[in-house]
Order: structure tokens, then C-alpha cells, then sequence
């Protein structure tokens, strides 16, 4: 018989702890889906570890893609002892070599304004004037587009937008030079630069109003139209350019002209071979510090990454070794292997690499140094497209090995985390099931309980009374 001290379940005193049986009973049924979210975090990471390696491989088969660029090595690369006064570009027309730049002058506009006006609507046309036609002629032609100024547009406001409406060349605006009104004047500017690119106001009646408007030259401000050119020496030869945008004077060689002084230009080679092969194996070693970062040991000396053994793993392991290993003989020149160039392996599997090697080769064999990378000729096969249809056979976010590896992960995941949750939902019911039956259990039991106090209560009154008799 129970003391009446039992903790009770449901609120009804049974003397049975009905909670700690049916959490024992849950805890029994839960063992399984412990199990299946210990699997189903063990995935997670294994996805995420998968994506942060096929991200690293997608960087590398870039990099492998950049070095079957047939026009690598072909470039040619400019400087400059002083970048304030000239930069520049070229191309591979250009010679390698150098000369000496002296900029003494720039290209300008042609800046222009008329006599001063005494408001912006005073009257433009020549006295007993009713009409006069103007052109706007460029770098001095004969001929040039025309406009007409009548009563309808016969002020200094009505000549600018007559101007500015034919869109010429030249920007018309009005400029306040008292700040009282007083002193309106018109002013031109030629957009573009140089005695060629100048625009100026001519009329072609003889009605006195360009006379009237007494238009001069604010720039150059002795009416010398050639000192709107750009004026510059290469090596003593004086030469002249209606802009600061230089690309006729040297062949394959582009200047921008920036200021008044002298400075040195130099033309060489394109290192965009080196920085291309440097991008190559920054990206084949990140791969690798993933690779040994999975390989560290715990104090048991056991992998502690989760792609520890992965056979995707071992899969890219495997084929980066071969692709950075392997010899090319097909490539159309004499080099055949990486190492060639000053490009090798350490015991970690890292790539190491000496530019002095790659220079060296670059100046005594540039043809074999392109050929291995990417093939003498259009049917000769480099290392690097080898290379690249290896890596993208591993990346391609398609149908790439280590995608293919986080779908089926992805896929497991999914049918696992279903059926967690399906098996949750099934303890949640038996949870509501047991509770609903102990409750009954409990409530009767104490009901028992109860009813066996009250006999034994009449028992003892029974015998008290027989031993008084």
C-alpha cells in the first residue's frame, strides 16, 4: 500500500510517478531520431565543406581558362618616369624600346566673346537690319551649318539659343561680366579641341551685325588659332596634335598627354603571362589548404576534417596531382613539363613558383614557354587546356563530380530530415497517447487508493468495538 505522501499525476495522487515512466518510454522511442539529426548534421557540413571546395575549384578553372588565352605574351606593357605629364598604352604592333617625351603645350578650346550688351534681350541686328543669316563653320571651313536671326529672335538671348539649337559645335551662354546687368556678353566655346576642332561665327549677309557683335578670342587670346594644338617632341622631332589623345604618332603606341613638362616613355614586354601563371597557382593552393585543413590529427592522431577520406575528395586530389604532374609532348615546342618554367611541387602538395626561371625562359624561349601553356598552334594542346577540362570536370555546377557529390548529399539530406520529422511527429502523438492513459491509470489508482483508506478505517472502528464488548 502506497503512503499518502506519493507524488501524484494529473493532479490525482496515485503514489506512482506516471511522468518519469512515460518520459523513459519517449526516450527509448527517441533513440532513433537522435541518431538520424547526428546523420543529418554530419550531411549539413559535409554540403557546406563540398561547396566551399567546388568553390575553390571553379576560382582554379578560371585561372586554368586564362592560360589558353592565345594572346598571352603578345602585349606589350607602358611607362613612364613621370605619370603627371603623359601615361600610355600599346599593343603588340609596338616596338619594345623607349624615347624621350617634352610636352610644351596642350590642346585647348577655342573660347570666343562678343562686345558687352546692356541687358540680355538689347537687339543683336546691325541698325536698319530686319534680318541676317550666320553659319557655324568648323576648323575653318568654307562652308558651315546656317541659322537666321529676325524679329523673332532679334536679342542677345535669341542669338545663344539660335546657336545652341543647331548643336554645332560650340556651346553659346551668356556671361554677366559688370554682375550689374549692364554688361552682358555672349560667349562661345568649341566642344572639341585644336584649329581643327574649333567653331566660329561668320555671317554671310552683309548686314554689319557680326561686325556689330565684335566677337574676339579669349583662347588663345591673339587670335592664333594654332596654339589650339597640342605641341610635343618624341626624341627632338616636334610634331603638333589637335588633341591630348595621341595614337598616330607611334606605331602601336597610345599617349595622353597631361601637362607641360618632359618625361621618358618605355615600352616592354606584357607580363601578363607571369600574372596569369601567379593567379593559376594562388588558386591550385587554396584547394590544397583545403585539402590539409581535412588532414589535420586530434591528439588520437586521426583526421579531424569531415572530407577526411571523402571519395570526392580523393577524386580531386588525385586528378590535380596528374593535371599539375603531367608532361605535355604534344604542345608543339620543347619544353614538356611545369617544372620547366620554374613551377613545382612542394611535399604538401602546394605548387611553388620562381619567376626568375619563367623570365629567363620568356627572354631565351618565349614560343616553347607559350607553346606549353597553351599549344604552338591552334591544333596543338597546351597543358593548361588539359588542365582546364580536368578542373571544370570537377567544378562544373552542372554535371562537375563534386556537384554531382552535394545533389546525392542534398538528396540524403532531404529524405532524412522527412523522416525526422515524421518520426517526431509520431512521438508527439504517443506523448499526448501515454499522458492521456496514465492519467486515466492515475486517477483510478487513487481512486483504489482511496477507497482502501476508507476500509481500513471501518476495520479498525470494527475491532475497537469488539475489544470494549
Amino acid at each position: 500500500m502506497a503512503s499518502s505522501s506519493s507524488v501524484s499525476f494529473s493532479g490525482v495522487g496515485s503514489g506512482i510517478d506516471f511522468g518519469v515512466i512515460r518520459d523513459a518510454i519517449l526516450t527509448q522511442k527517441s533513440r532513433p531520431i537522435a541518431l538520424m539529426q547526428n546523420k543529418a548534421s554530419d550531411y549539413t557540413t559535409r554540403i557546406d565543406s563540398l561547396k566551399q571546395l567546388n568553390t575553390a575549384l571553379a576560382s582554379l578553372t578560371t585561372a586554368a581558362e586564362a592560360l589558353t588565352n592565345r594572346d598571352l605574351g603578345t602585349g606589350r606593357s607602358v611607362t613612364t618616369t613621370d605619370a603627371t605629364i603623359a601615361a600610355g598604352t600599346a599593343t603588340s604592333t609596338a616596338a619594345i624600346g623607349g624615347f624621350d617625351l617634352t610636352v610644351t603645350r596642350l590642346a585647348t578650346n577655342l573660347a570666343q566673346a562678343s562686345r558687352s550688351f546692356t541687358s540680355t534681350t538689347a537687339a543683336v541686328l546691325a541698325d536698319g537690319a530686319t534680318t541676317a543669316t550666320f553659319e557655324l563653320r568648323k576648323g575653318g571651313a568654307a562652308e558651315g551649318v546656317s541659322f537666321t536671326i529676325d524679329s523673332t529672335n532679334n536679342t542677345l538671348e535669341g542669338l545663344r539659343d539660335a546657336i545652341n539649337a543647331k548643336n554645332a559645335g560650340v556651346t553659346a551662354s551668356i556671361v554677366d561680366i559688370k554682375g550689374d546687368g549692364t554688361g552682358q556678353q555672349l560667349v562661345l566655346s568649341s566642344k572639341d579641341s585644336g584649329a581643327a576642332g574649333r567653331v566660329e561665327l561668320v555671317e554671310t549677309t552683309a548686314t554689319g551685325t557680326a561686325t556689330g557683335l565684335n566677337i574676339r578670342s579669349l583662347n588663345p587670346p591673339d587670335g592664333d588659332f594654332t596654339r589650339l594644338d597640342a605641341e610635343f617632341s618624341l626624341n627632338g622631332l616636334t610634331l603638333n596634335r589637335p588633341t591630348n589623345s595621341v595614337t598616330d604618332a607611334v606605331t602601336g603606341v597610345s599617349l595622353t598627354l597631361k601637362k607641360v613638362g618632359s618625361t621618358t616613355i618605355g615600352v616592354t614586354q606584357s607580363t601578363d603571362i607571369e600574372s596569369k601563371l601567379r593567379g593559376f597557382i594562388n588558386a591550385y593552393n587554396a584547394i590544397q589548404d583545403i585539402v590539409v585543413s581535412q588532414y589535420k590529427k586530434d591528439s588520437k592522431n586521426r583526421p579531424t576534417g569531415i572530407l577526411a577520406g571523402d571519395p570526392t575528395m580523393r577524386t580531386v586530389q588525385q586528378q590535380l596531382r596528374d593535371a599539375a604532374g603531367a608532361s605535355s609532348t604534344d604542345n608543339g615546342g620543347a619544353f614538356t613539363s611545369l617544372t620547366e618554367i620554374g613551377i613545382t611541387r612542394t611535399d604538401d602538395g602546394h605548387l611553388s613558383f620562381d619567376s626568375a626561371v619563367l623570365n629567363d625562359k620568356l627572354k631565351t624561349n618565349p614560343d616553347d614557354v607559350k607553346a606549353l601553356l597553351f599549344g604552338k598552334t591552334e591544333n596543338d594542346k597546351g597543358l593548361f587546356q588539359k588542365f582546364h577540362t580536368a578542373s571544370n570536370g570537377l567544378s562544373d555546377s552542372v554535371t562537375g563530380s563534386v556537384q554531382t557529390a552535394i545533389q546525392g548529399y542534398e538528396s540524403s539530406l532531404k529524405h532524412l530530415n522527412e523522416t525526422i520529422a515524421k518520426r517526431t511527429e509520431s512521438i508527439n502523438n504517443l506523448r499526448i497517447s501515454l499522458t492521456k492513459q496514465f492519467s486515466v491509470a492515475d486517477a483510478a489508482i487513487g481512486q483504489l487508493n482511496g477507497q482502501g483508506s476508507s476500509l481500513t478505517s471501518i476495520i479498525k472502528s470494527l475491532q475497537g468495538n469488539n475489544s470494549n464488548s
